[in-house]
């Protein structure tokens, strides 16, 4: 998955859910954070494991719940936001999900595709595939910021909270026209 979808996704869900553009934003970059392993060129490395996420941030977590920190909620919300990434990355490609309680990376592999013809058919498979982990360094970043299905996926997930703003939008400035 690409840096574009990896922010879109808990983007929208959290406007959807009716979190405010000036929180929603910041906390959609928590997605983007895996992906900092590439700034020590490796990729899918320890920053992509459940573990490892909760162990830094179950401690935060627990220190803003315990002084009733304001901030909890969003921080809960940062941690939602940065597993996603890891949980579309699982459908991307082999992804040490569990290390180091688990030497192995994980890829769920789905293929969905529907057939008109003489009959129409279906066709849907699922294979949980494994590997042993290996933190492989590379020599250069050959990964695209953004594709073109990365792009269109992006635009239908923000078109529900483009819509959305716009009747509320709308909806102010016949308000405030009406007075």
């Amino acid at each position: 998955m690409e840096p574009l979808v990896h922010f879109v996704v808990p983007f929208a869900a959290l406007m959807l859910a009716g979190v405010e553009l000036r929180r929603a934003l910041p906390i959609s970059l928590f997605a983007l954070l895996p992906d900092l392993d590439v700034l020590v060129f490796v990729h899918r490395s320890p920053t992509h494991s459940i573990i490892v996420m909760s162990m830094v941030a179950v401690p935060f977590l627990l220190l803003t719940y315990r002084f009733k920190l304001k901030v909890f909620s969003y921080a809960l919300l940062a941690f939602a936001a940065g597993t996603s990434h890891l949980a579309l990355d699982v459908f991307a490609g082999y992804t040490p999900l569990l290390w180091p309680l688990s030497g192995y990376s994980v890829w769920v592999k789905t293929e969905l595709a529907g057939y008109i013809g003489s009959f129409p058919s279906f066709l849907s498979r699922a294979q949980l595939l494994v590997e042993p982990t290996s933190f492989q360094p590379f020599q250069s970043l050959d990964a695209p910021l953004f594709t073109g299905e990365g792009l269109i996926l992006s635009v239908v997930l923000l078109f529900p909270v483009l819509l959305r703003f716009s009747r509320v939008g709308w909806q102010k400035v016949r308000m405030y026209a009406g007075r």
